[in-house]
């Protein structure tokens, strides 16, 4: 679990922590602060807007970051769920008992993707399921390639070889995207950036002698807010954001018999088409 922290724990974490960070600001300078010419107020105000726009670049690159990660994991799903699809369909040109074997392992390999999707959160379950479907993809594979070497020379064969390569590929790259996060110093940097930020409003409620609470809380709960959102899109499946997996479902329900799918009804090759 502790690969895979709740997003809601930064949220938790950073919003009260960046109200410390923003009170800390106006004590000292509600304390400390004296009357100064003009020259210093236009010079802090300066210093603040580009410490500010630092800011904003730094949470506005991770947060693209995260949105182009989650955007990859979201189009994985819809290349897994067509590859599965096209090696359901190219398996009805096994003999009939052997394509129906083959596509009963292909169903049974949906579900433990599925079940790896749902599992994202708990890193055990997560491996468990993964595991399961490593025999599985070994057991296409087996078949596969078993009845392309007896008959090397169908290109029907050699399709169903390529498909169940594909499938595992994109099981593979789905695998790594899932656990390819934004590096921890990254999400340090970002921490740092929300404190500081709150520092400064801070320090210049207090310079101003005028605090306002409700934009002190508006402030820092938006800084939060980002932060989760940055660390929920690049954890998706553990938080409120989550990849959809609807086209597996719906490729799940088409091999197992929707009466709305035509899928189930490709052809099975004829016994006497058998090498």
């Amino acid at each position: 679990m502790f690969d895979r922290p709740d997003p809601l724990l930064y949220l938790a974490a950073v919003f009260p922590l960046s109200l410390i960070a923003l009170g800390a600001g106006y004590v000292y300078a509600y304390r400390h602060a004296h009357f100064e010419d003009e020259k210093s107020g236009w010079a802090f105000g300066l210093g603040q807007a580009a410490i500010f726009g630092l800011i904003a670049l730094i949470l506005g690159f991770s947060f693209a970051f995260a949105a182009a990660r989650f955007e990859t994991r979201r189009g994985l799903v819809v290349s897994e769920a067509d590859a599965i699809r096209g090696l359901y369909l190219r398996a009805g040109f096994l003999p009939p008992k052997k394509a129906r074997q083959f596509r009963t392992i292909v169903v049974a390999y949906t579900r433990s993707r599925l079940q790896t999707y749902a599992s994202v959160h708990d890193v055990r379950a997560e491996q468990r399921a993964i595991s399961g479907g490593t025999v599985l993809q070994g057991e296409l594979w087996t078949m596969a390639a078993g009845t392309a070497r007896r008959d090397p020379r169908s290109p029907f064969y050699v399709d169903l070889t390529r498909s169940v390569i594909e499938t595992i590929t994109t099981a593979e790259e789905q695998e790594a995207a899932l656990n390819n996060h934004v590096p921890r110093a990254i999400l340090g940097l970002i921490l740092l950036c929300t404190l500081v930020g709150a520092l400064l409003l801070g320090l210049t409620f207090g310079r101003a002698k005028a605090p306002n609470a409700v934009l002190a809380v508006i402030f820092c709960l938006l800084f939060a807010a980002t932060v989760f959102t940055i660390v929920d899109l690049d954890h998706p499946q553990g938080g409120f954001i989550s990849v959809d997996v609807a086209p597996l479902y719906d490729v799940l329900d088409q091999m197992t018999g929707n009466p709305s799918s035509q899928l189930i009804r490709s052809p099975i090759a004829p016994e006497s088409a058998a090498p």
